[in-house]
């Protein structure tokens, strides 16, 4: 029991230390006196220790104390590890700046000093889930108000308004791959392009998930660099992907590996981002493509499927494995061929302009 009665009458509380892990005497947080005249006054002083102590655990906390536990603790865990590295690699620089200072002297003061000049927006989203923490239960409710909440900063428009290559853009790229780059390297680059699959996606793909006579590839796992494993694709959904003509011609062309990966680094081993680089920059260098890989496989492969075979946004997320039913595709990868739109505009209107109306007949036989 936290009160109790002494043999004299008086009466004597306990309170629980978090940093001994024990119940002390409240007069080991308050001071003299250590006993009370009635109940009321013992759990009064009880309350007031805890207090006490909670400031004083709060003060006590640092900024690199916090993070140490955040980032090795179960507790604080996400459902992925790559999540729970990420966020300990995009909150590391600012630890190493701020470590020193308690978490709960962590204000809106300290977060502009941080984003001053703008260069640190990008790790916002992890200080938020870190700061999260540290104000809930299981966090110990270190700080009061999250100071990387409800920011408001504008987001960069990423690859919104990056225009993807061309069909003969694609084509020469992957022409360049051929004649520079390691041959499965060229075929993964020609696949990518066609199918509109995720790096880890085609990193991890095996033969054994070709299906070349039904034009589908069954993607069921991707490889993480951030890990270092294989792991379900993203979004945890296994889904069928599209193998359009240029993908199947690349597929067929290939030798089939006796590891069963479809694509096989230099090294005997199934491709990742690191073996992937040197040929990368090769073409990029040949080809004078000058931006990313991404743009030029996947966010190409949603743009030929919304302008040119003009299908429906709903189906190329199908496609590409998004989950939004097709708003992602509509506001990123769709990308509306301005000029192939103009075409499609004229042309409906020139066939309607071609519909001449009907003539009205009545019975009496007059127009």
């Amino acid at each position: 029991m936290s009160v109790y009665r002494l043999p004299s009458g008086r009466w004597r509380a306990q309170v629980h230390d978090p940093r001994s892990g024990h119940n002390v005497s409240v007069s080991r947080v308050l001071g003299p006196p250590g006993t009370f005249e009635t109940k009321r006054e013992a759990k009064a002083a009880r309350e007031k220790a805890r207090e006490r102590l909670a400031l004083t655990a709060t003060t006590a906390v640092t900024v690199q104390g916090f993070w140490d536990r955040w980032t090795t603790d179960p507790l604080f865990a996400r459902p992925k590890r790559s999540t729970d590295m990420h966020n300990a690699e995009r909150t590391s620089a600012f630890v190493k700046r701020f470590g020193v200072m308690p978490m709960s002297a962590v204000d809106d003061t300290t977060a502009a000093l941080w984003l001053a000049g703008g260069k640190n927006r990008s790790t916002v989203p992890a200080l938020r889930a870190m700061f999260n923490d540290a104000a809930s239960a299981k966090g110990g409710r270190l700080v009061e108000r999250n100071p990387f909440a409800g920011l408001k900063l504008s987001r960069t428009k990423g690859n919104r308004d990056v225009q993807p290559p061309t069909e003969t853009q694609v084509s020469e790229i992957i022409a360049h791959a051929h004649k520079v780059a390691l041959p499965a390297f060229a075929a993964w680059l020609q696949v990518a392009a066609w199918t509109g699959m995720r790096p880890g996606e085609l990193d991890a793909l095996r033969w054994e998930s070709v299906q070349l006579d039904d034009g589908r590839i069954r993607v069921l796992e991707q490889w993480n660099a951030r890990t270092r494993t294989f792991t379900a694709p993203k979004n945890g959904l296994t889904r069928l992907a599209p193998i359009l003509p240029g993908a199947a011609e690349a597929l067929r062309a290939l030798p089939r590996d006796p590891s069963g990966f479809v694509f096989v680094s230099s090294l005997g081993t199934h491709m990742t981002p690191s073996s992937r680089a040197y040929h990368w920059n090769a073409v990029r260098a040949a080809s004078g493509w000058a931006d990313s890989l991404y743009v030029a496989t996947r966010h190409f492969a949603g743009w030929y499927m919304v302008n040119v075979l003009e299908m429906p946004s709903e189906d190329v997320a199908i496609a590409l494995g998004h989950t939004d039913g097709g708003y992602q595709v509509r506001t990123l990868y769709g990308h509306r061929d301005h000029g192939r739109a103009l075409d499609r505009v004229i042309a409906a209107a020139e066939q309607r302009a071609q519909v001449r109306p009907l003539r009205i007949v009545r019975e009496d036989g007059g127009a």
